[in-house]
């Protein structure tokens, strides 16, 4: 059964369908020229796959020079690499014949462009998608805000000479919100501060002072990432008057559903890191309330989603006055899935589909106490990662476990927030948009997560972590399930002698004592 799950990945999904009839979004995204900045980021991937779909006359990609590589060296290489680009090795000219590179970043003023560039955006640019930020949790509150609040004023401020323009997204997160128990869909006036004041603030205090008062400064939210996309919604609030924007939330994505093939992903971002650092062996506690929703979403419905949202904010009329146009693009409302769910389907498939470069075998601890996973890290994590790690330096071997481990648990703590807290997401907003869709559109366009049967995709998900993330195929599937029945093997002959050990110091500590108190002898 798992080895059919990816016997069409190299056919596009729209391929598959029996013919699809013109359709509204498809001919109002028909020879429309598109603006997308993180083309080379997950989402960005997909947006480039599914416009080029739709027939769209040109896809403009604002892309950085990188690691010795020019932007279409990147670009190229992407193509090149990765398994959603379906038809690049037979047809590169179907891609490159509608793409546009222009040098730039989100860092630099007028985002580096030349003035040709530039001028070009201003005169050709029908739809702005802002996909593009940084999404680690773990770098500084100076980087942040200058990616994602200054890039953003400096998108918003170049869209302001767009001629043409009709649609100008932007891709948040429904976490920019987090501070409050129910989200609704509209703007919040969270902090009373101005977003551009905080980048003046962070370009004229050094680094190292502003991580000293960063988390003084981004409280009570979780991490610089939700803080800096908060900041970027209220700035896109203050051009609703001049622009025609929208904003779409989506919570936690993961791999693509099916569109335009099934399970594929690129990152170790929020719950693909956990599932992988679980089924490697590497991750074994966490701090998590089984019970709290985890409200995941895959990729292609994000996607499909934000293709939906800017067709209907762009061709149907408002009702009533001014309108936010806000969209959260979430689960919990419509498709509730808890962290008991995700672990439950999780390690119920590790038999199924082991990884071959697994450390050892796959279990996991949710733990409602902080004190207790704290404990816990030090006997499930800390002691075998130095076990092994002695091996390896007995063996003459570079020792890698315990720098692995750390680099799990920093990853697993920044998620503390999200996996023991609860929120409600409305989403009335996104439904009204799905539901103004054609059935045509809703078959090229999948974006109800009503139809969404975990239990089904939960295969198809660890499949595809271990195809695209752990770089394993489906041909060492059998070693890698002998591997895993002696990992097994070797884990419950591990536990049964930790037991024995235990059992042995608390006859040694308290039984010891007990028999020379109450005058009992053992006969021998």
């Amino acid at each position: 059964m798992l080895e059919q799950i990816f016997t069409n990945d190299d056919v596009p999904r729209e391929v598959r369908l029996n013919g699809i009839n013109a359709s509204p979004m498809r001919n109002f995204y028909r020879d429309k020229t598109v603006f997308l900045t993180g083309g080379t980021g997950f989402l960005g991937k997909l947006f480039i796959e599914k416009l080029l779909r739709c027939e769209v006359r040109e896809i403009v990609l604002l892309v950085r020079a990188k690691r010795n590589r020019t932007p279409r060296e990147r670009l190229q290489r992407q193509f090149e690499r990765e398994a959603i680009y379906v038809t690049y090795a037979k047809d590169p000219n179907w891609y490159w014949d509608r793409l546009k590179i222009v040098e730039g970043s989100l860092e630099y003023d007028n985002l580096g462009l030349s003035e040709a560039d530039l001028a070009y955006l201003q005169r050709s640019v029908d739809i702005v998608i802002h996909s593009a930020a940084d999404v680690r949790f773990d770098v500084s509150l100076k980087t942040h805000i200058r990616t994602n609040v200054f890039g953003g004023n400096e998108l918003l401020k170049i869209a302001l000479g767009m001629s043409r323009l009709v649609s100008y997204l932007f891709i948040s997160t429904a976490y920019a919100n987090c501070i409050h128990e129910v989200v609704e869909e509209k703007y919040y006036d969270n902090v009373g501060v101005d977003p551009m004041t905080m980048v003046r603030l962070a370009e004229s205090v050094d680094e190292d002072q502003l991580n000293v008062l960063c988390r003084k400064i981004i409280e009570p939210w979780p991490n610089t990432y939700t803080y800096t996309k908060m900041l970027t919604e209220n700035l896109v609030r203050q051009y609703c008057d001049r622009l025609p924007v929208a904003i779409v939330r989506p919570s936690i994505v993961i791999s693509t559903l099916e569109d335009p093939i099934a399970g594929w992903t690129d990152n170790v971002y929020g719950l693909n890191g956990v599932l992988v650092g679980v089924g490697c062996g590497l991750l074994r506690v966490l701090h998590c309330h089984a019970h709290c929703h985890a409200d995941i979403i895959p990729a292609d419905l994000v996607v499909n989603s934000s293709l939906a949202v800017i067709w209907h904010t762009s061709t149907q009329p408002a009702q009533g006055g001014p309108v936010e146009h806000i969209y959260n693009c979430t689960t919990r409302s419509d498709n509730p899935f808890t962290y008991q769910n995700v672990f439950d389907y999780g390690v119920g498939f590790r038999e199924e589909i082991p990884a071959l470069q697994s450390l050892w075998y796959p279990t996991y601890n949710g733990v409602d106490s902080p004190w207790v996973y704290y404990i816990l890290q030090l006997f499930y994590h800390f002691l075998p990662a130095l076990f092994f790690d002695t091996i390896a330096r007995l063996k003459g071997m570079e020792p890698k476990v315990l720098f692995l481990n750390r680099k799990v648990l920093a990853f697993s703590d920044v998620l503390d927030f999200f996996t023991t807290n609860e929120w409600v997401f409305r989403n009335e907003k996104m439904r009204a948009v799905y539901d103004a869709m054609t059935a045509d559109d809703q078959t090229f366009f999948p974006v109800d997560i009503r139809r969404v049967k975990w239990a089904e995709f939960f295969p198809t998900y660890l499949l595809g972590l271990r195809k695209y993330i752990v770089r394993e195929s489906l041909d060492n599937l059998e070693q890698a399930k002998r591997k895993f029945r002696l990992l097994k093997a070797a884990h419950y002959v591990v536990l049964a002698l930790v037991y024995v050990a235990l059992a042995y110091v608390g006859y040694a500590l308290l039984g010891k004592g007990l028999t020379e108190r109450y005058g009992f002898r053992v006969i021998k």
